[in-house]
């Protein structure tokens, strides 16, 4: 595994327009994050998160920031970093620049799949 991917895609999200994404694919699901500023800003921060289920073909779309994963007590400094966002209906989604994909409902984790970036 490249080694350099999730730091290339932040770089790239960072000094990217509108209408540029990067792409977590996990074993279940295809994550375009997209940054939803203008092509000047290098520092955004709000997302667009768009994920498809693999097998069935459904789809949610996010807003979101740059956030960072929860880490247990006692572990600090928590990396990596990567993007937050909520459904409204108590689910969050971390995408980590890492490749990680968490989605967690209350105070269980759901999903915890480890994909590969692609431009």
């Amino acid at each position: 595994m490249n080694r350099l991917a999730p730091a290339s895609a932040l770089l790239c999200l960072a000094f990217l327009d509108p209408s540029h994404a990067a792409t977590l694919e996990t074993r279940s699901y295809t994550v375009e994050i997209t940054p939803m500023c203008g092509e000047r800003v290098t520092d955004c921060e709000q997302f667009a998160y768009a994920g498809t289920h693999n097998r069935n073909g459904s789809r949610i779309n996010l807003t979101g920031k740059p956030g960072q994963r929860p880490c247990p007590p006692g572990n600090a400094p928590c990396d990596p970093l990567g993007w937050q966002f909520y459904d409204g209906n108590g689910t969050s989604y971390f995408v980590g620049q890492d490749g990680w994909l968490i989605v967690t409902g209350g105070r269980k984790t759901v999903l915890r799949e480890r994909g590969n970036w692609r431009n």
